[in-house]
């Protein structure tokens, strides 16, 4: 034992106890070690309504100073109590620790029938601590069991979870909030940066048109069905240049679909004789405001006049 009071553990030369051991588990959380292969629950292969759970490793944080780990070297084998005749239920399997027997075992939980059932609750208390590796649902009547049977709560924290260092563990919460607000301060510089480019090649871009995404329309002589898609690089002052990908190219033909295409802020707008019979990938090149000449009431790439072409 250390000196009074503090506990520094381990160090040779000195006599431990279990508090001791249990007061240095205490700094991981509960749950196994790992879903691939630590009490994963499966309906044995006979047919009947026997469980298997495989070997594993687990722990237990049963108390603020008492960690417990828990193994199994080998796989178990559980049979469930028999299913209720008129009303389906829901069972939990689960790896028990009780204290006063100073013990930790497989067990049943058995669900209470109801036309709509609710599995039943799990113990954590000093005394008596659960770790539920899976919930089993019980038709009416059932005398075989399946995987469909089968749900694994291993992953879900309030149930099980995965063991991991630390109490608390990582602030998944917090880490989310601050990668969506970094995100959106990337987004808004994005978007600064594409409002204020004067230059000329901007790149190029993949745009799919599903086959129900056309509209009918009036704005463009020739056309009578139009689609508009998200693109976010795009702005109203850039002068786009767009072609379908060589495995959609026939469906854009057949379709009739315009040469020109408009650019908004966000978005990209196509024309077409008709409705395609699929979609069409398009190859969207956008070029800056500087690219283009004056305006001089004629579509231009360059020097370049666009005539009012059909693919």
């Amino acid at each position: 034992m250390s000196s009074p009071g503090i506990i520094t553990y381990p160090l040779g030369g000195i006599t431990y106890d279990a508090e001791d051991a249990a007061a240095y588990f205490a700094g991981r959380t509960s749950g196994v070690y790992s879903t691939d292969i630590d009490f994963a629950v499966a309906a044995a292969a006979d047919g009947s309504t026997d469980l298997t759970v495989s070997a594993g490793q687990a722990w237990m944080h049963v108390s603020r100073w008492v960690g417990l780990s828990v193994t199994m070297r080998e796989a178990q084998t559980l049979t469930l109590p028999l299913a209720d005749s008129a009303l389906p239920r829901i069972d939990r399997v689960v790896l028990r620790y009780d204290a006063t027997s100073r013990s930790t075992s497989l067990q049943v939980l058995q669900g209470t029938p109801s036309s709509e059932p609710a599995a039943p609750a799990i113990s954590r208390t000093e005394m008596v601590y659960d770790l539920c590796l899976a919930e089993v649902s019980r038709p009416a009547g059932q005398t075989a069991l399946t995987t469909a049977n089968l749900t694994d709560t291993r992953t879900d924290e309030a149930l099980c979870g995965l063991m991991r260092d630390g109490v608390t563990g990582i602030p998944m919460d917090e880490l989310g909030r601050q990668a969506l607000a970094k995100a959106k301060e990337t987004a808004a510089l994005c978007d600064k940066l594409l409002a204020s480019y004067t230059g000329g090649y901007l790149g190029i871009w993949p745009v799919t048109l599903p086959a129900d995404g056309w509209a009918e329309c009036t704005d463009m002589p020739g056309y009578a069905y139009k689609q508009t898609a998200e693109l976010r690089a795009a702005r109203e002052a850039n002068v786009p240049s767009a072609v379908p990908s060589p495995e959609t190219y026939t469906v854009a033909v057949s379709a009739g679909l315009a040469g020109v295409c408009e650019t908004k802020n966000g978005n990209i707008t196509f024309w077409a004789e008709n409705v395609p019979e699929g979609g069409i990938q398009m190859q969207v090149e956008l070029l800056g405001p500087s690219a283009s000449t004056a305006d001089t009431g004629e579509d231009t790439l360059g020097d370049t006049v666009l005539e009012d072409t059909t693919l």
